[in-house]
């Protein structure tokens, strides 16, 4: 991930800004992304709509473009996700590329994801950049879930699909305003008896054209989605401005270029013969600044002004600035209430007539036989999903017999092995090696894992797997306040990752007397408690 070429400003945001950000995505570059969307989605519409030509009684043309959407949705993504980092990616190349990128959620997309799944854009990315695929990938997609993304995910598709049926709905009122009759009723195309196979066609054209626009809106907002939620896990953020640091300029250079910059203003004065600037005097007591008065409307009872508790002016600048103060205040953002006006009539409108009902097409008895089949079938469905569903997800709520099975102690902590058989038998000797060979970041980054091992294999510190150092750090502070955990170990624990951080992601090395002697409490520690 080269996030020194990233093209947007990512920064820990809410769900709705990450959203929202893909519509800039979207506008700032989005002609590709049309284009391989489009070059996917118009050839599968065009054999809908012979599908709804040839077989218009089924009226299930739409079915095979809904089915595989999914899948077309992949070569947009391809083209933002390298538009992202300023790679400038075509349209041909993304269609090139769009078969080697089916692979991984494929059969989950197509099968029981298929129905229920609107916030499978924000999976899309697991699959296809980080090509993830098994149980890391369900432990990926389950982490990029957490904090409300995946609800917001969901949210965001029902209201894509909410649009596209709005959209659809709207085509299809406007042909029917365009067809021959007495007055122009946009529910003409509805009210044809004897042209299903033309009816069958303009539903399933205008749902594909509903598609085709708003189809790239939800890859790229999902998409952005996706990155404020890495950005958030990760500190993308902080990584970058760590990357753009530069070392500080000398203390005796900085205050002579500083001298510089204020003597040539007075150097160019003197020489034009001009006085030298002088600080603005305080306005004068007989013209106060002039603030323009906003009026403001009567609080209610429980919120009327009280006193303030201020004592007399003691200048006119004070009151000048007393005034000022109240009218910020009083402004309507500011005062916890709003006023308005209300009309309503005096007279309540008549009762509308009741217009008599129209004779019932179905028979009652034939409506209520109808209604409780419907209604029954209604409830089995439910009843049969939900157990499903328990079944396949809820594997906590079975109920077993056996012993719950101990909780597996972590291996591996940020890319670092902390098994005990991966480090030396003296740990505090090898990072003492390390050092004077000029290995200082091997040298700390031993001593880091050498302490989070440990504390994992000896103490039952428990760590899981792709937890950050302050979240290692963060359960042993729990653990110490808890009373399993002793004050000397949490101390080396927060020292040891205090170096390690400040040399990893700072760049800033420790003196080696702080090495030393931070080695030699460690060994002491350790070791006697391993005696």
């Amino acid at each position: 991930m080269q996030l020194d070429k990233l093209r947007l400003d990512l920064r820990p945001r809410s769900n709705a800004q990450g959203l929202d950000l893909g519509f800039a995505l979207l506008h700032a570059g989005g002609a590709d992304v049309w284009r391989a969307w489009l070059a996917l989605w118009l050839p599968l519409s065009a054999l809908a709509v012979l599908i709804s030509w040839y077989y218009p009684d089924l009226a299930l043309g739409w079915l095979l473009p809904w089915w595989l959407r999914p899948l077309l949705e992949r070569a947009p993504l391809h083209v933002l996700a390298r538009q992202v980092f300023g790679e400038q990616t075509s349209w041909r190349d993304a269609l090139r590329a769009w078969p080697r990128e089916l692979g991984g959620g494929w059969f989950r997309m197509l099968t029981w994801w298929r129905p229920f799944m609107a916030g499978r854009g924000l999976h899309q990315p697991v699959w296809v950049l980080e090509r993830a695929r098994g149980k890391v990938a369900t432990a990926r997609r389950a982490t990029i879930a957490r904090n409300g993304t995946g609800g917001a995910a969901l949210m965001f598709g029902s209201t894509c699909a909410t649009f596209e049926f709005v959209l659809m709905m709207g085509v299809l009122a406007l042909i029917g305003l365009f067809m021959p009759g007495e007055s122009p009723n946009p529910f003409a195309l509805f009210g044809l008896t004897d042209q299903g196979s033309l009816q069958a066609v303009l539903g399933t054209a205008a749902w594909c054209l509903a598609c085709a626009i708003i189809g790239p809106v939800y890859t790229a907002c999902t998409f952005t989605l996706y990155l404020n939620r890495r950005a958030t896990l990760e500190a993308w953020d902080i990584e970058i401005v760590l990357r753009q640091l530069r070392p500080p300029a000398r203390p005796a250079a900085a205050r002579h270029v500083a001298g510089v910059l204020m003597a040539a203003p007075l150097l160019a004065m003197a020489l034009l013969g001009m006085p030298p600037p002088v600080q603005a005097a305080a306005p004068a007591a007989s013209a106060p600044p002039v603030v323009p008065v906003v009026p403001a409307c009567e609080p209610p009872d429980g919120l009327r002004k009280q006193d303030s508790g201020r004592g007399p002016d003691l200048s006119p600048q004070q009151a000048a600035v007393r005034r000022q103060l109240d009218e910020v205040f009083a402004h309507e953002d500011l005062r916890g209430y709003r006023c308005g006006e209300q009309w309503e009539l005096r007279v309540p409108p008549e009762k509308e007539q009741v217009k008599p009902k129209a004779p019932p097409l179905v028979p009652r008895w034939l409506a209520a036989i109808l209604a409780g089949v419907f209604k029954f079938a209604l409830i089995a469905g439910a009843i049969a999903l939900v157990s499903w569903l328990l079944w396949r997800y809820a594997a906590p709520l079975r109920f077993s017999l056996a012993a719950a099975p101990e909780p597996r102690l972590a291996t591996e902590v940020g890319g670092l092995d902390i098994r005990e058989e991966s480090l030396p038998a003296d740990v505090a000797g090898a990072v003492r090696a390390l050092w004077q060979q000029g290995q200082q970041r091997a040298a700390l980054a031993l001593l880091y894992r050498a302490t989070l091992s440990r504390l994992v294999s000896r103490q039952s510190l428990k760590l899981h797997h792709g937890a950050t150092e302050g979240e290692c750090l963060a359960q042993a502070r729990s653990a110490n306040a808890a009373g399993t955990l002793d004050s000397a170990s949490l101390t080396l624990a927060d020292q040891a990752t205090t170096l390690w951080l400040n040399a990893a992601y700072g760049a800033r090395w420790p003196a080696a007397e702080t090495v030393a002697a931070l080695c030699s409490r460690w060994q002491a520690h350790f070791d006697r408690e391993a005696a």
